[in-house]
Protein backbone atom coordinates (compact mmCIF):
# COMPACT_ATOMS: atom_id res chain seq x y z
CA UNK A 1 0.00 0.00 0.00
CA UNK A 2 2.65 2.37 0.59
CA UNK A 3 4.35 1.70 -2.32
CA UNK A 4 1.52 1.99 -4.13
CA UNK A 5 0.74 5.30 -2.63
CA UNK A 6 4.59 6.85 -2.86
CA UNK A 7 4.26 5.64 -6.69
CA UNK A 8 1.10 8.33 -7.23
CA UNK A 9 3.68 11.36 -5.76
CA UNK A 10 4.85 13.91 -7.88
CA UNK A 11 8.82 13.74 -8.56
CA UNK A 12 11.10 14.64 -5.95
CA UNK A 13 13.51 17.67 -6.94
CA UNK A 14 16.00 18.95 -4.54
CA UNK A 15 16.08 22.74 -3.76
CA UNK A 16 18.87 25.57 -2.57
CA UNK A 17 16.96 28.30 -0.86
CA UNK A 18 17.81 32.04 -2.88
CA UNK A 19 18.63 34.65 -0.98
CA UNK A 20 16.23 38.08 -1.57
CA UNK A 21 19.26 40.10 -2.13
CA UNK A 22 17.88 43.33 -1.54
CA UNK A 23 16.29 43.00 1.32
CA UNK A 24 19.08 41.16 3.59
CA UNK A 25 21.33 43.76 2.59
CA UNK A 26 19.16 46.41 3.60
CA UNK A 27 18.67 44.24 7.32
CA UNK A 28 22.08 43.60 7.41
CA UNK A 29 23.59 47.45 7.08
CA UNK A 30 21.07 48.24 9.90
CA UNK A 31 23.22 46.36 12.06
CA UNK A 32 26.06 47.46 11.28
CA UNK A 33 24.65 50.97 11.12
CA UNK A 34 23.54 50.14 14.27
CA UNK A 35 27.03 48.92 16.15
CA UNK A 36 28.63 51.75 14.46
CA UNK A 37 26.56 54.38 15.88
CA UNK A 38 26.62 53.23 19.76
CA UNK A 39 30.49 52.92 18.74
CA UNK A 40 30.79 56.57 17.37
CA UNK A 41 28.88 57.33 20.56
CA UNK A 42 31.45 55.73 23.25
CA UNK A 43 34.10 57.80 20.78
CA UNK A 44 32.39 60.94 20.87
CA UNK A 45 31.66 60.79 24.98
CA UNK A 46 35.62 59.69 25.52
CA UNK A 47 37.23 62.53 23.35
CA UNK A 48 34.48 65.70 24.57
CA UNK A 49 34.17 67.45 27.07
CA UNK A 50 31.02 68.08 29.23
CA UNK A 51 30.86 71.07 27.85
CA UNK A 52 30.36 70.20 24.66
CA UNK A 53 28.42 66.66 24.96
CA UNK A 54 25.98 68.88 26.65
CA UNK A 55 25.73 66.40 29.58
CA UNK A 56 26.79 66.68 33.14
CA UNK A 57 29.09 63.95 34.56
CA UNK A 58 26.05 61.82 35.85
CA UNK A 59 24.71 61.66 32.46
CA UNK A 60 27.82 61.09 30.59
CA UNK A 61 29.10 57.99 33.05
CA UNK A 62 25.16 56.89 32.57
CA UNK A 63 24.88 56.82 28.91
CA UNK A 64 28.79 55.77 28.22
CA UNK A 65 27.64 52.61 30.41
CA UNK A 66 24.14 52.28 28.35
CA UNK A 67 26.17 52.04 25.16
CA UNK A 68 28.73 49.83 26.17
CA UNK A 69 26.49 46.95 27.44
CA UNK A 70 24.81 47.38 23.70
CA UNK A 71 28.50 46.88 22.10
CA UNK A 72 29.21 44.09 24.44
CA UNK A 73 25.65 42.56 23.67
CA UNK A 74 26.44 43.00 19.84
CA UNK A 75 29.89 41.05 20.46
CA UNK A 76 28.34 38.26 23.00
CA UNK A 77 25.72 37.46 20.21
CA UNK A 78 28.18 37.43 17.62
CA UNK A 79 30.62 35.11 19.16
CA UNK A 80 27.69 33.08 19.90
CA UNK A 81 26.21 32.48 17.08
CA UNK A 82 29.22 32.25 14.66
CA UNK A 83 29.31 28.96 14.76
CA UNK A 84 25.74 28.32 14.25
CA UNK A 85 25.31 30.96 11.78
CA UNK A 86 24.31 29.61 8.16
CA UNK A 87 23.24 31.20 4.48
CA UNK A 88 21.16 28.63 3.00
CA UNK A 89 19.36 25.46 2.83
CA UNK A 90 20.14 22.89 0.68
CA UNK A 91 16.76 20.19 0.74
CA UNK A 92 17.66 17.06 -1.20
CA UNK A 93 17.38 13.01 -1.19
CA UNK A 94 19.76 12.99 1.66
CA UNK A 95 17.71 15.27 3.95
CA UNK A 96 18.49 19.25 5.16
CA UNK A 97 21.52 20.64 4.89
CA UNK A 98 22.14 24.13 6.55
CA UNK A 99 25.40 25.90 4.74
CA UNK A 100 27.49 28.55 5.15
CA UNK A 101 28.76 30.05 1.96
CA UNK A 102 31.16 33.08 3.61
CA UNK A 103 33.26 29.53 4.28
CA UNK A 104 31.69 26.74 2.75
CA UNK A 105 31.11 25.18 6.22
CA UNK A 106 28.03 23.12 6.98
CA UNK A 107 26.72 24.08 9.79
CA UNK A 108 24.05 20.94 10.32
CA UNK A 109 22.83 18.27 8.93
CA UNK A 110 19.24 16.43 9.23
CA UNK A 111 18.90 13.54 7.50
CA UNK A 112 15.47 11.78 6.99
CA UNK A 113 16.55 9.15 8.46
CA UNK A 114 16.88 11.42 11.68
CA UNK A 115 13.42 12.31 11.83
CA UNK A 116 11.70 10.54 14.75
CA UNK A 117 8.36 9.59 16.21
CA UNK A 118 6.94 12.08 18.44
CA UNK A 119 6.20 9.43 21.10
CA UNK A 120 10.10 8.88 21.75
CA UNK A 121 9.55 12.41 22.99
CA UNK A 122 9.29 13.63 26.65
CA UNK A 123 6.93 17.13 26.91
CA UNK A 124 6.43 18.95 29.90
CA UNK A 125 3.26 20.15 28.92
CA UNK A 126 0.72 18.83 26.02
CA UNK A 127 2.30 16.78 23.60
CA UNK A 128 1.94 17.65 19.75
CA UNK A 129 -0.64 15.34 17.97
CA UNK A 130 1.75 14.99 14.69
CA UNK A 131 5.35 14.50 14.49
CA UNK A 132 6.24 17.35 12.52
CA UNK A 133 4.28 20.54 13.46
CA UNK A 134 3.90 24.28 13.91
CA UNK A 135 3.25 27.37 16.33
CA UNK A 136 2.70 30.54 14.85
CA UNK A 137 4.19 33.27 17.45
CA UNK A 138 2.25 36.82 17.65
CA UNK A 139 5.32 38.26 16.97
CA UNK A 140 6.62 36.79 13.56
CA UNK A 141 5.31 36.64 10.35
CA UNK A 142 6.28 33.57 9.76
CA UNK A 143 5.40 29.29 11.40
CA UNK A 144 7.90 27.68 13.39
CA UNK A 145 7.90 23.53 12.36
CA UNK A 146 9.26 21.55 15.18
CA UNK A 147 9.32 18.07 15.09
CA UNK A 148 11.76 15.16 16.96
CA UNK A 149 15.10 13.68 15.41
CA UNK A 150 17.78 11.47 16.40
CA UNK A 151 21.01 12.85 16.62
CA UNK A 152 24.06 11.37 18.30
CA UNK A 153 21.72 8.55 19.72
CA UNK A 154 19.91 11.72 21.49
CA UNK A 155 16.61 12.47 20.79
CA UNK A 156 16.05 16.44 20.45
CA UNK A 157 13.49 18.27 18.89
CA UNK A 158 14.23 20.56 15.72
CA UNK A 159 12.72 24.37 15.57
CA UNK A 160 12.96 25.21 11.69
CA UNK A 161 10.82 28.56 10.48
CA UNK A 162 13.25 28.06 6.98
CA UNK A 163 14.96 31.95 7.55
CA UNK A 164 18.95 31.61 6.80
CA UNK A 165 20.58 32.61 10.14
CA UNK A 166 22.88 35.22 8.78
CA UNK A 167 22.87 39.05 9.42
CA UNK A 168 23.06 39.42 5.62
CA UNK A 169 21.82 36.45 4.64
CA UNK A 170 18.02 35.96 6.61
CA UNK A 171 14.97 36.16 4.19
CA UNK A 172 15.15 33.81 1.12
CA UNK A 173 12.67 34.69 -1.80
CA UNK A 174 11.54 30.63 -2.02
CA UNK A 175 10.62 30.17 0.85
CA UNK A 176 7.13 28.51 0.58
CA UNK A 177 9.21 26.31 -2.18
CA UNK A 178 11.52 25.45 0.43
CA UNK A 179 8.36 24.24 2.42
CA UNK A 180 6.45 22.24 -0.62
CA UNK A 181 10.00 20.34 -1.06
CA UNK A 182 10.29 19.67 2.62
CA UNK A 183 6.69 18.42 3.19
CA UNK A 184 7.58 16.24 -0.58
CA UNK A 185 10.42 14.77 0.76
CA UNK A 186 8.65 13.46 3.76
CA UNK A 187 6.10 12.08 1.80
CA UNK A 188 9.12 10.18 -0.50
CA UNK A 189 11.55 8.73 2.67
CA UNK A 190 9.58 8.84 6.03
CA UNK A 191 6.04 8.26 4.89
CA UNK A 192 5.52 7.38 8.59
CA UNK A 193 6.11 10.23 9.62
CA UNK A 194 2.79 12.46 10.67
CA UNK A 195 2.39 15.94 9.39
CA UNK A 196 0.15 18.20 10.98
CA UNK A 197 -2.69 19.22 8.15
CA UNK A 198 -2.51 22.70 8.99
CA UNK A 199 0.55 23.24 7.40
CA UNK A 200 -0.24 22.12 3.85
CA UNK A 201 -3.34 24.85 4.30
CA UNK A 202 -1.63 27.71 5.62
CA UNK A 203 1.14 27.39 3.18
CA UNK A 204 -1.13 27.14 -0.05
CA UNK A 205 -0.11 23.89 -0.66
CA UNK A 206 -2.39 21.15 -1.91
CA UNK A 207 -1.93 18.18 0.28
CA UNK A 208 -2.14 15.92 -2.91
CA UNK A 209 -0.51 17.34 -5.73
CA UNK A 210 1.99 19.23 -3.51
CA UNK A 211 1.27 22.12 -5.74
CA UNK A 212 1.21 25.75 -4.92
CA UNK A 213 -1.80 27.45 -5.09
CA UNK A 214 0.14 31.02 -5.83
CA UNK A 215 -3.11 32.97 -7.18
CA UNK A 216 -4.55 32.49 -3.55
CA UNK A 217 -1.42 33.62 -2.20
CA UNK A 218 -1.76 36.49 -4.20
CA UNK A 219 -5.24 37.46 -3.21
CA UNK A 220 -4.63 36.94 0.38
CA UNK A 221 -1.60 39.46 0.18
CA UNK A 222 -3.26 41.67 -1.65
CA UNK A 223 -6.89 41.64 0.97
CA UNK A 224 -4.14 42.25 3.57
CA UNK A 225 -2.16 45.12 2.07
CA UNK A 226 -5.35 46.94 1.75
CA UNK A 227 -6.44 46.35 5.00
CA UNK A 228 -3.20 47.30 6.79
CA UNK A 229 -3.43 50.72 4.36
CA UNK A 230 -7.15 51.34 5.96
CA UNK A 231 -6.15 51.18 9.26
CA UNK A 232 -3.35 53.32 8.34
CA UNK A 233 -5.72 55.61 6.97
CA UNK A 234 -7.74 55.70 10.25
CA UNK A 235 -5.31 55.90 12.27
CA UNK A 236 -3.56 59.15 10.04
CA UNK A 237 -7.09 61.23 10.58
CA UNK A 238 -7.69 60.45 13.56
CA UNK A 239 -4.05 61.39 15.12
CA UNK A 240 -3.95 64.82 12.67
Amino acid sequence: MQHQQKKTLPPFKSINSKPMLFLNAVFGLFWVFCALFFLGGIVFLSINSREETGLDEKGTLALFCIFSLIILAIIALILYSRKKMYTSIIIDEKGIRYLNVFNNKVRKEIRWSNFAKREKVAYLLEPPKFDVSYIRQSKSFFDQFFWPVLINNKIEVHSEMFLGKHFFAMLYANRLELIRTFLLGLAHYRPDITINPEIFSNHYIDKESYTIDYSQRRKIGIIAGLVCALIFTIIYFLVF
